[in-house]
């Protein structure tokens, strides 16, 4: 008997992006299915969205819908458990016609094997500024960084779903100080960075494998503001993570330069890394700043001081 593989959609105000996605979604899996290994169930997951995505998703009737709160990691909970894995996908990527297949194919022939995710790609830019054309080099290159531990969460199987809850975290909490910054007791935020180093710690690099015939597309920041949006998410979270469980540390690996791949690189791209190289100067600089602004200045932080938002623009 096939199996029904639950694909999850995690959505928070993707109104300008998720019609593309899920036009893409059922074209995958559609395709999957001609290949006759499983069959699958698409799920919406909405995470206490304000804007239209609701009604959106409305327009596609092979997708159900299903109500969230508390972040990302919450919005994956309410489906991680099904059965024999689940694939999660963000809601403002578009998938190739064969990934859907080739994830799960993975998954299958290798019941050992945690995690397996495609290999992504960024869309060219719209902007015509440097700082896009950067943001754009970086991401096409992959920082010219060698081997990979962490999978991408942009879309991905997962097979032992697994991220503790307010209640499991309260003995680690409370041996930490409450701090405005990193707002321990906000609980897990980041998807891809606390279950990358959780599959590493339990299954080692074996547990997770990316597939190489499988491509997703999405569109990387293209300004200062979205890229220190990003770098401040990732930061953050791999410094909270540090302190929450120390013991994971050892995951967080760096994944090494390859001077030798810059050095063959055409010289567009190496003036583009360099460029990128000083805007991320300057985004460690507004992180510490604000880490510092947030920790050390007594009273309430004034509401005119907030972490940057995303802002979703169409495919």
């Amino acid at each position: 008997m096939k199996p029904c593989i639950t694909l999850g959609i995690t959505a928070r105000n993707e109104e300008a992006c998720i019609a593309a996605t899920l036009t893409s979604v059922l074209l995958a899996v559609a395709y999957a299915q001609g290949k006759n290994i499983a069959t699958y169930e698409v799920v919406a997951i909405l995470d206490e969205c304000t804007d239209n995505t609701e009604a959106v998703v409305k327009n596609f009737p092979r997708v159900q819908i299903l109500q969230a709160q508390g972040g990302l990691i919450e919005a994956q909970r309410s489906i991680a458990h099904r059965r024999p894995f689940v694939i999660f996908t963000d809601a403002d990527i578009l998938l190739g016609e064969n990934v859907i297949f080739e994830v799960t194919r993975a998954m299958l022939d290798d019941p050992q094997l945690q995690v397996a995710y495609p290999t992504k790609r960024p869309l060219p830019p719209q902007r015509s500024s440097l700082m896009a054309a950067a943001l754009y080099c970086y991401n096409r290159v992959e920082g010219f960084q060698k081997a990979r531990r962490y999978f991408n969460g942009k879309l991905f199987a997962i097979r032992d779903w697994q991220a503790p809850t307010l209640v499991e975290l309260k003995p680690r909490l409370l041996q930490l100080p409450r701090d405005r910054f990193y707002d321990f007791h906000a609980g897990l935020r980041v998807d891809d960075i606390w279950l990358s180093r959780d599959i590493l710690l339990r299954y080692g690099v074996e547990g997770i494998r990316e597939i190489p015939s499988a491509e997703i597309r999405y569109r990387p920041p293209e300004t200062f503001t979205g890229m220190y949006r990003m770098y401040l998410r990732m930061r953050r979270e791999h410094e909270r993570l540090n302190l929450l469980f120390p013991e994971s540390v050892p995951a967080h690996q760096q994944r090494g330069y390859d001077w030798e791949a810059e050095r063959r690189a055409p010289w567009r791209d190496r003036l583009l890394w360099r460029i990128f190289r000083l805007a991320l100067g300057c985004c460690n600089l507004c992180y510490r700043l604000e880490k510092f602004y947030f920790q050390s200045l007594p009273g309430q932080p004034p509401e005119t001081w907030l972490p940057v938002t995303e802002t979703k623009k169409a495919l």
